[in-house]
């Protein structure tokens, strides 16, 4: 047992420099990090009353730009001066209620700021590159590192089982995956701003989930293949990010899937008027979600562990 304690504090202290794929991970975010903040704080922003609208101008052939919210009372006064029909003013009124009601409810507004940061941000970037690329830097490098320094023939010797090792290994790199995780994850959020603090406290559980999952599939990753960082980016790039999205039943083999589901759950939760527009395709539900993330991540340890036991000791040198 001590020898098992020893060996988690040692993988833990290891790992507080960051490797190579780390470095790079750490950069983009950075450098998203000032993108997003950028165009947070532009113009625009992630509000739709604000959005830019391209409208033909019968004067100069031309294009007038305004805002959306600018259109909207320019549609109204246009057709208040077409006689006919709707010239009554209580039914063009009606007419474009649809159109101007939501511009002046600043609930519904927020709402569609805070899904289109959601949209843009945590499912697009954070999910689809920051948390599997900074889980497989720190996960895959708990044995693959041993391998590559050559001393996991040394610690295979050791009077422990393999699969104590295996995961003992796992535990001691698993908080450095979730910490840098919601690292990331809460630079780019509160590049956002506004909506970014809102989507940091909305998801941040789901941040937790999913970096566990990430992390024991690519430690068992880094336990099996010699080449951990190459497999785990087809993996991410190849079979995540593309099947996650697609509709149908083979995306519930995704990792990516069941957070999405729960990050979904929790905007609907949250009171988000129209989660529907974050793209999920039929989403399970929150405990459904959180069953699977949690069986999927003590599976992947035990084959992971089976699979490593079952390795020639010559293998590793």
């Amino acid at each position: 047992m001590n020898s098992f304690v020893a060996l988690v504090a040692l993988t833990f202290r290891r790992h507080w420099r960051v490797r190579s794929l780390g470095w790079v991970t750490f950069g983009l975010v950075l450098l998203m990090s000032v993108a997003i903040a950028v165009f947070t704080h532009g113009p625009v922003g992630w509000r739709l009353e604000k959005r830019p609208v391209m409208i033909a101008d019968t004067m100069s052939d031309g294009a007038i730009r305004m805002s959306y919210s600018e259109y909207a009372q320019d549609r109204l006064a246009y057709y208040q001066m077409i006689p006919g029909p709707y010239s009554d003013f209580g039914i063009k009124t009606a007419v474009f209620a649809a159109m101007r009601g939501p511009l002046a409810d600043k609930t519904t507004m927020d709402d569609f700021a805070f899904l289109n940061f959601s949209r843009w941000v945590v499912f697009g970037i954070y999910l689809g590159f920051v948390m599997p690329l900074f889980t497989l830097a720190y996960a895959s490098g708990a044995i693959g590192a041993e391998r590559e320094g050559r001393t996991l023939i040394w610690l295979s010797t050791r009077p422990m089982p393999r699969e104590a090792i295996y995961l003992a290994k796992f535990l001691g790199v698993l908080p450095w995956c979730v910490l840098v995780t919601a690292l990331g994850f809460v630079v780019l959020c509160l590049a956002g701003g506004e909506m970014g603090r809102r989507a940091m406290f909305a998801y941040w559980p789901s941040v937790i989930g999913g970096s566990i999952g990430f992390a024991a599939m690519f430690h068992l990753i880094g336990a099996i293949f010699r080449r951990p960082a190459v497999v785990g980016l087809v993996y991410v790039f190849f079979f995540e990010t593309l099947v996650a999205n697609l509709p149908g039943s083979l995306k519930r083999l995704s990792l990516n899937y069941y957070v999405r589901s729960l990050m979904y759950n929790e905007a609907d939760s949250a009171g988000a008027a129209t989660p529907a527009s974050l793209d999920v395709f039929d989403p399970v539900g929150t405990n459904t979600a959180w069953i699977v993330l949690i069986a999927a991540a003590v599976a992947l340890t035990i084959i992971g562990a089976i699979l490593f036991a079952r390795q020639e000791t010559q293998d590793d040198a």
